[in-house]
């Protein structure tokens, strides 16, 4: 694809940093040496270490923006995503510090968004740091069980498809477009870091917009390949989602009702982990039913939630 035809679109590059010196000149210039030419935004959530020294001295040609605190990720790529926005962007990929494109990755990407109106997010393939494996964890977003028929499409040699679809897939490389943004906005600011992907993907199905993978778009994703453990605040998050989740239509006293019941169950049976994650999470919906109310309606309402 010549340049020429390469800026028939407006695309813009977001990356949302904080103390990223260890992958930040491979991530960017993965960017810089695309064939398919975009504007560099990058976020920085007050890092503490040289990323943004790095970014000015060696990337001027970047927006950089300058937090004064962690906003964390949902909240910093929103502000990337505006000022995309503001500057007439058509088209956006969400890209980790911890992550770089193949030459082709974008040109891939966007033939596709283009070719399949439906859907909301679009993600290459991910392969590890080095690109000897597919990365571990997105190994589990196109398992049979996640996505149909692509594992069998590989093994028995058959054509693939150009987009396949999946029920998720993580953040860390997304192509949104325009109608992606205006339907289902930004980040949801409730999420400060974890499942804020998983919200943006529930939101994305409300509005019947389709999640799908490019299985000839390929990137890498420099992080830890090992099973991590589990997260003391997944249930918090868990149940965060249930409740943002539009499709459910759960109000925060219904949410309020059911976590009381999980509670006193956990009692009776005396487990004391349910127990006491059900009561902290009920202290949390208490403390923050305006902001949930005002958060819902946003969603169901608003064109481009928590961009406007």
């Amino acid at each position: 694809m010549s340049e020429s035809a390469s800026m028939d679109h407006k695309i813009y590059v977001i990356i949302v940093t904080y103390n990223a010196m260890r992958w930040i000149e491979k991530c960017v210039n993965s960017v810089i040496n695309s064939s398919y030419k975009a504007t560099l935004v990058i976020v920085d959530n007050n890092s503490s270490d040289a990323t943004v020294e790095t970014i000015k001295n060696k990337y001027p040609q970047a927006i950089l923006v300058e937090n004064k605190e962690n906003l964390g990720f949902g909240k910093a790529n929103n502000i990337g995503l505006k000022i995309a926005l503001e500057k007439g962007g058509n088209y956006f990929l969400l890209l980790n510090q911890d992550a770089y494109l193949k030459e082709d990755t974008l040109q891939k990407l966007m033939l596709q968004m283009e070719a399949h109106k439906g859907y909301g997010i679009l993600s290459p393939i991910h392969l590890d740091g080095q690109g000897n494996q597919i990365d571990l964890y997105f190994q589990t977003y196109i398992n049979p069980s996640n996505c149909k028929n692509l594992y069998s499409d590989v093994y028995l040699n058959k054509m693939l498809k150009p987009v396949y679809d999946v029920r998720f897939v993580n953040a860390a490389i997304w192509l949104l477009s325009k109608k992606t943004l205006q339907e289902v906005g930004g980040f949801n600011p409730y999420f400060f870091h974890y499942a804020e992907d998983n919200d943006y993907v529930n939101r994305c199905k409300f509005k019947s917009l389709k999640v799908g993978v490019v299985p000839d778009a390929f990137a890498y994703h420099d992080r830890e390949q090992q099973v991590r453990n589990s997260n003391p605040r997944n249930f918090a998050n868990l149940q965060d989602l249930k409740l943002m989740n539009p499709s459910n239509n759960l109000s925060v006293n219904k949410m309020i009702r059911l976590t009381f019941k999980k509670a006193i169950k956990a009692l009776i049976n005396w487990n004391k982990t349910d127990f006491l994650d059900s009561i902290r999470y009920l202290k949390k919906l208490y403390s923050s039913k305006k902001q949930v109310a005002k958060i819902k309606n946003e969603i169901k309402n608003n064109p481009y939630p928590f961009l406007n």
